[in-house]
């Protein structure tokens, strides 16, 4: 009898300690996503511009440098906090998918619409107002993931990104309409003439011949975050141990492998968000999330990344206030004049990162004053 009754409370106990084992919050994604708030602010505020500290400007067109994997990493967070809001969703009191399904498209319609406000205010003009940009593309990739996830099982999902990637693939390579050769090039490239077709020559950007965010180049995107919830659907099912961090980074240093091999004949390009684009991209963000997780959860080192901690809790606040603030500094000149007259006198490459470290100073200033305060904004 005692032997009977020993086994289930031994069971029992042993699946307790392996849910308790398990963050019901990732802390190191917290930090992941504070360090690419840190990284974007880093990227978008190089002095001048003409003479950015090496890697932290994007690439003109084919290649990459550390400044293309930023955005990247943004649509891999969103996925990643995925995994953990849809589980608390669905497994909570009253968790249904339809109510699942209303937070999703409520959600990306907020996004989309402060993303076209971030384009039109203080000064915008409906007829050349830009359609798509970094919160539109967050919000479609986020909207499509979801639905993908919500409504197929994980051997699927991977099916349809492998479909996706490779047919952007084929589409890349088709001849752009009235032009016989194949082009991918800024002026020619087939995901440039869908934007033109269908959003109109002055709602892209800058009136270009392609948007960097445009509706073809979202296809691909969306594997950018299911990628990202991939790899948190499987880290919430671990118990917290090093063999995840390991595991993690074999992961992120195949995709990094992966992508530049398939840039040898698809070149890496985050204008056009190629496929090869992609996998290199998630491989970087693996290898950030393994290193994260094992200073975070494997050896408890939360002081050391307080700091991005408070920088991740309201990222949206943070990315569209510095937007603008970058935008009245350019409109009204002071961005050059601050550079000129405080920072080049370092350097030219050396002055313009200093002045990328300085505002992430300020904005990490704001964040920990609502940190502080306990205000949060979230969507």
């Amino acid at each position: 009898m005692t032997m009977v009754e020993s086994r289930p409370v031994a069971v029992e106990a042993a699946v307790e300690a392996a849910v308790e084992a398990r963050p019901p919050r990732l802390a190191s994604l917290d930090v992941l996503r504070g360090l690419t708030i840190a990284g974007m602010i880093l990227v978008n505020n190089q002095g001048s511009g003409a003479h950015a500290f090496p890697g932290m400007a994007h690439a003109k067109w084919n290649g990459w440098t550390l400044a293309d994997l930023v955005f990247p990493s943004f649509l891999f967070i969103v996925g990643a906090s995925m995994a953990y809001a849809f589980a608390r969703c669905l497994d909570g009191p009253g968790g249904s998918t339809g109510r699942l399904h209303a937070k999703v498209v409520r959600r990306a319609v907020t996004l989309f619409g402060l993303g076209l406000v971030l384009n039109g205010f203080p000064y915008g003009d409906l007829g050349d107002l830009r359609m798509m940009g970094v919160l539109q593309r967050i919000a479609l990739a986020y909207l499509l993931a979801s639905l993908l996830v919500l409504h197929a099982p994980a051997r699927k999902q991977v099916r349809v990104a492998a479909v996706a990637l490779l047919a952007y693939w084929a589409m890349l390579l088709l001849p752009v309409p009235g032009h016989a050769a194949f082009h991918m090039s800024p002026a020619l490239n087939v995901a440039g003439q869908v934007d033109r077709d269908v959003l109109g020559p002055t709602h892209v950007y800058k009136n270009g011949g392609y948007d960097p965010e445009g509706l073809l180049s979202t296809i691909p995107a969306v594997v950018s975050v299911l990628a990202g919830y991939w790899a948190a659907s499987w880290v919430r099912r671990q118990r917290v141990s090093a063999a995840v961090s390991r595991r993690l980074a074999l992961w992120g240093a195949a995709c990094v492998g992966g992508g530049l091999v398939w840039g040898l004949v698809l070149p890496v390009n985050k204008r056009l968000w190629t496929s090869s684009y992609v996998v290199l991209a998630a491989g970087f963000s693996l290898l950030l999330l393994a290193g994260c997780y094992e200073v975070v959860e494997v050896r408890r080192r939360r002081r050391v990344a307080q700091p991005f901690v408070v920088y991740g809790m309201n990222a949206i606040v943070v990315f569209m206030a510095s937007e603008q603030l970058m935008y009245f500094m350019d409109r009204f000149h002071w961005r050059p004049w601050l550079y000129d007259h405080a920072f080049s006198r370092l350097g030219l490459h050396v002055g313009s990162l200093a002045y990328g470290l300085a505002m992430c100073a300020l904005w990490w200033g704001v964040c920990w004053v609502l940190w502080r305060r306990r205000i949060f904004v979230k969507i």
